[in-house]
């Protein structure tokens, strides 16, 4: 039997059944926590994201196109802002039937579409000529859809051609 006692030394102790439980529920406590924060992220609703909309530039007729867009995006969590103030817009469908008043979108409940377009009425400034700015802003998010700079040409040069135009293609005037 002596031979046996010469291995085990007078330091070694053995580990608490206590201890050995405490650490095992801690170990299944930070499992469990881990395993919940990851399948709550999965199972949570999902969260708004910003839409992608494409538009093109028309400065001949003051417009700006909806090239492009998402489905699922309504009028109505659309801003548009002009930077210049004296400008006034409204938005059409393709079939050229407006969403809403005037400067507003805010009552609109159609989608946003491709062929839809934003209408600059420059009648009230009939001589103004320069870049305007126009911003679509999507309210769920509060993100920026994109910004778009329309030349803007003077009215009066387009009818005084359009007259111009019509008098010479007209056989009465040719006489003179």
């Amino acid at each position: 039997m002596k031979a046996n006692r010469k291995f085990i030394e007078a330091d070694e102790r053995a580990v608490s059944a206590v201890i050995g439980v405490i650490l095992m529920v801690a170990i299944t406590v930070a499992i469990a926590a881990t395993v919940y924060v990851y399948v709550s992220g999965m199972i949570g609703g999902t969260k708004n994201q910003t839409p992608n909309v494409a538009c093109t530039t028309d400065s001949t007729s003051n417009r700006i196109q909806i090239a492009t867009a998402d489905a699922n995006i309504k009028w109505k969590d659309i801003v548009v802002t002009v930077d210049n103030t004296s400008v006034n817009w409204q938005v059409f469908t393709a079939s050229a039937t407006g969403i809403d008043a005037a400067m507003s979108t805010s009552g609109a409940t159609a989608d946003v579409t491709a062929g839809d377009y934003i209408l600059l009425d420059f009648t009230a400034h009939p001589g103004m000529i320069g870049n305007v700015k126009v911003t679509l802003k999507y309210t769920p998010t509060n993100s920026l859809l994109g910004s778009w700079t329309i030349n803007v040409e003077s009215p009066h040069i387009f009818f005084l051609l359009f007259v111009i135009f019509a008098i010479l293609r007209n056989p009465q005037f040719r006489q003179y």
